[in-house]
């Protein structure tokens, strides 16, 4: 890759809304150079797509991790027991803490 397809993937990575007469201004070259390069850079791959980030909290939703865990089966009720003193907080929140 060079050095000016990485320049124009940076100011893409910064801002990939604007136009490509603003990107040839940030990168130092022409609006067709731009254009023939950022074209180039979807082609080969270097830009998979274009996307948004939305505010979630904004439109209603909350985000929530789920986070999964394999017990070996062979674990007694002894060794479980060990793990739920090991990590209270966590398994003593609600709808969280589902053992």
């Amino acid at each position: 890759m060079r050095d000016l397809e990485r320049k124009l993937l940076s100011e893409l990575l910064k801002n990939s809304r604007r136009s490509d007469r603003e990107l040839a201004k940030s990168i130092g070259t022409s609006q067709t150079t731009t254009t023939r390069l950022r074209t180039k850079l979807e082609k080969e791959g270097y830009v998979k797509e274009y996307t948004i980030i939305p505010n979630f909290s904004k439109i209603g939703y909350t985000i929530m991790a789920l986070n999964f865990f394999k017990l070996d089966p062979k674990l007694t009720e002894h060794e479980i027991e060990g793990f739920r003193q090991a990590h209270p907080d966590t398994m003593s929140k609600k709808p969280f803490g589902v053992f």
